[in-house]
């Protein structure tokens, strides 16, 4: 039996990453005067407090019911991966933003 708290979580870190991909995939095509930028910083924003508050919950029922510790497990590990990838798509806008000053 699956545990709902946890699938959602998965659903949610899969969502984050495709939707943070197309951002960047649609910044870095259209450019910076084209594209919003506050579309891109309330995405982040809202991904860190939807992504933080859903962590705690499965932290906090794993911990109460000691079942499904797997299935959280897993979905931590899908959370953690985010935080690189994140960081390499800042990476990416900041090198593609500041590139006519580094030529």
């Amino acid at each position: 039996m699956k545990n709902n708290l946890n699938h959602t979580g998965q659903i949610l870190d899969l969502l984050s990453f495709v939707i943070g991909t197309s951002v960047l995939a649609f910044y870095l095509y259209f450019g910076v005067n084209f594209f919003p930028i506050g579309l891109a910083v309330a995405f982040i924003i809202s991904a860190i407090i939807l992504n933080s508050i859903l962590c705690i919950a499965i932290i906090g029922n794993t911990v109460l019911h000691k079942r499904h510790v797997y299935e959280a497990i897993k979905t931590y590990v899908l959370m953690l991966l985010n935080i690189p990838i994140a960081g390499l798509y800042l990476c990416m806008v900041i090198t593609f933003t500041y590139q006519h000053m580094l030529l």
